[in-house]
């Protein structure tokens, strides 16, 4: 049986799963794990989730026998890749969890921004006047999709059902029902409102930058449910507070608090796949993984 180091509390699995990763490893449960205080040449095998601060070659090299690490969730950026082709350590991650749960949270961010959602909550419960706060009809706006794969073409099913006008995006030719495939700077000068549904590709910068948010126009909204790196951050504070664009939706994965100082935005932290749903097609998904690697079968190989 293989040795596998779990970065995460026990508890955090379901007993049935827990019970499945138990029988067929030698599992280590070590919620606090940071690559301290000391070798463990043991542990064949990483179980990790997303890290902040990633994962490096000093944390890794902890782990001189490891041959395996699987993240739980889509994302591998934050583990050193360089070190582990070098080490001849392979990577896998948790991919197709999600389901319609980001998507769906792509379009709450859009009617928070749109309905000013936030702000008359806050009004409501204040009694403060809310005359200024004049929101927007969704039927009939055009709703571009930048990254058409798979969470991006249930955004755009959902604009869609909305009364929405879709556009698309994509960095191959994509056939996505109830939209057309059009360049980046026909899809940002037409967009009522910007989603940004794509991966950030290595090396690569934002998407958005000042030269796109020129093109845009002045009542748009741009909803961001992927890599903060997509957008660069100075064009959209300028974008913001100069009036260059209307609001914007924003799932961070980093630190939120630099965003709380910027106007018309509505922010919630990583939280778009949090669904109780998504939660269980995640912990399965990486289990039937890891018994794989158990039983010598590789499996959802990134690296």
């Amino acid at each position: 049986m293989k040795t596998v180091l779990l970065a995460m509390s026990r508890d955090e699995l379901p007993e049935d799963l827990r019970a499945r990763v138990e029988r067929v490893t030698r599992p280590i449960w070590d919620p606090h794990w940071t690559g301290g205080p000391g070798p463990r040449p043991e542990v064949e095998t990483l179980v990790t989730a997303h890290t902040d601060p990633d994962l490096t070659a000093t944390q890794l090299g902890a782990l001189p026998g490891l041959r395996d690490i699987l993240t739980t969730s889509t994302a591998v950026d934050y583990i050193d890749r360089d070190y582990c082709v070098r080490h001849g350590v392979r990577l896998h991650n948790t991919p197709d969890y999600t389901g319609s749960s980001v998507a769906e949270h792509a379009v709450a961010l859009m009617l928070g921004v749109v309905r000013h959602l936030p702000r008359l909550d806050a009004a409501a419960r204040s009694g403060a006047a809310t005359g200024g706060l004049v929101a927007r009809e969704l039927s009939g706006l055009v709703a571009g999709v930048v990254g058409a794969g798979g969470i991006g073409s249930r955004v755009a099913a959902l604009a869609h059902g909305l009364g929405m006008r879709v556009l698309h995006v994509n960095r191959s030719r994509r056939d996505v029902p109830g939209s057309r495939q059009v360049e980046l700077p026909e899809l940002l000068a037409t967009a009522d409102v910007v989603f940004l549904t794509l991966p950030l590709a290595a090396g690569a910068g934002p998407v958005l930058g000042p030269a796109e948010f020129s093109l845009m126009k002045r009542d748009s909204v741009v909803v961001n449910i992927s890599a903060d790196g997509l957008i660069d951050f100075a064009a959209l504070a300028s974008a913001l507070t100069t009036g260059r664009i209307a609001g914007a939706g924003l799932d961070v994965m980093g630190d939120p608090a630099r965003y709380a100082d910027l106007p018309n935005t509505v922010l919630t932290g990583m939280r778009g796949w949090y669904t109780r749903e998504a939660v269980q097609r995640r912990s399965r998904t990486w289990v039937d993984t890891l018994c794989a690697l158990a039983e010598g079968r590789v499996v959802h190989r990134v690296l």
